[in-house]
């Protein structure tokens, strides 16, 4: 089916959302796991993604009625499993938001810090205040939120696409020099596919897609239409990442990578405080607090709605009629500061942005985008049509999503 302007309007949808802090880290645990695994992740991970996330749009797509994946799998298999996929939705993004306070944290810091010459700054001062100014923008509204991230969205994508072009005369071939070993190999292709699992998430919006195209066509044709922007999101994410993945693994060493892994801080920042180059030392921190900002903004929001999904849902848990008696503007208020104090105390804490992607973030996605879709496809009928020969092998790239990053730590 060709996509019309609508379709690609939403396949740019669906990009802006997955560009964001995982693109800006892939790059230093594929450094750092050598060559072999990222070349065999490079060719894998097109059908992975294509086929994960085209199954969570089905389901949505093909409901009997327009509604989100909460309602379509209450439907299907009634509240109690409905609650919990929207436990596991906001599991998924909860997770990323701590590594985006944290990593938005660390990137002012070190600016700073090394570009500004200002010295050590007070990070729970810091912290605060980004947080602050950040969830601002999004309490302005939603007119002013969308329009922000706009403004932020698109020259991020050129800027980053540049910097991928600016960096090849700085090739090397350092992480060639690395010697093969297959249980080295076997251990990096653990780590590293967590990552790149997050890197090439835009799960969040696809049950959004899935009800905005059910709501304007029959089934069959939401599923069709969907089917083709799922399919060109994940091609151009594949060369837009890895083209930038490939370019900053091979314009650094393993070396720097080991030192950025250790600072807590991403690529740019790494890239930053070793360029010589007047504009790219100033420039290349802008291009990563755009990166993070512009997808914070999103995971917040979808962070908030499901936390606010959860509590008034166990506040009705009896009486589900109840839910419209609610003081909804309050409930969340409440959630709103309770998020950005624990975001706040969190990233203040510094923990491992790696980590929380490999160990919390991506098994939550794995289990959210690879696992759901299969079992939702072998157990309720109608998507029993949508079952394909790759299922099994999406179900066991989901296991290896949720436990690489453990098992590969302890190989």
């Amino acid at each position: 089916m060709t996509l019309n302007k609508q379709d690609w309007q939403w396949v740019l949808t669906c990009f802006g959302t997955a560009v964001g802090a995982g693109i800006l880290f892939l790059p230093i645990r594929a450094g750092l796991s050598g060559i072999w695994p990222m070349l065999i992740l490079t060719a894998l991970i097109f059908p992975i993604t294509w086929v994960a996330h085209r199954g969570i749009t089905r389901v949505v797509a093909s409901a009997h009625k327009p509604t989100d994946i909460v309602g379509a799998v209450e439907m299907d298999l009634g509240r109690n499993v409905g609650f919990a996929v929207s436990l596991l939705y906001f599991l998924s993004i909860i997770t990323i938001c701590v590594g985006y306070a944290t990593g938005i944290t660390n990137i002012v810091s070190s600016f700073l810090s090394n570009q500004l010459g200002m010295g050590e700054v007070s990070r729970p001062l810091l912290t605060f205040l980004l947080l602050l100014g950040l969830t601002g923008v999004i309490l302005a509204g939603e007119r002013v939120m969308v329009l922000v991230t706009s403004w932020m969205t698109f020259p991020l994508i050129f800027l980053l696409a540049g910097l991928s072009l600016y960096m090849i005369p700085y090739w090397n071939t350092a992480v060639f020099s690395a010697p093969f070993s297959l249980d080295g190999t076997l251990k990096n292709l653990l780590l590293l596919f967590p990552v790149l699992v997050f890197a090439m998430n835009f799960s969040p919006v696809c049950s959004t897609l899935g009800a905005t195209y059910r709501a304007q066509y029959p089934a069959a044709e939401a599923v069709a239409r969907t089917d083709g922007i799922i399919k060109w999101t994940s091609l151009v994410l594949l060369v837009f990442v890895m083209f930038f993945v490939v370019s900053m693994v091979l314009a650094t060493s393993p070396e720097l990578l080991a030192r950025a892994q250790a600072d807590n801080i991403d690529i740019l920042t790494t890239i930053s405080l070793v360029a010589q180059q007047p504009l790219l030392k100033y420039l290349i921190p802008l291009i990563a607090f755009l990166a993070i900002a512009s997808s914070y903004f999103g995971h917040f929001v979808g962070t908030r709605e499901g936390l606010v999904g959860v509590i008034t849902r166990l506040m009705t848990w009896q009486h589900p009629e109840r839910e419209a008696q609610l003081n909804l503007p309050k409930i969340n208020r409440v959630v709103t500061l309770l998020m950005i104090v624990g975001l706040w105390f969190l990233a203040v804490y510094n923990p491992p942005i790696l980590k929380i992607i490999g160990a919390l973030s991506a098994p939550i996605i794995a289990i959210y985008a690879y696992l759901l879709p299969v079992m939702l496809m072998k157990r309720v009928p109608r998507l029993m049509i949508y079952r394909s020969s790759l299922a099994s092998f999406i179900f066991v790239m989901g296991l290896v999503g949720i436990a690489g990053d453990f098992v590969g730590s302890y190989l």
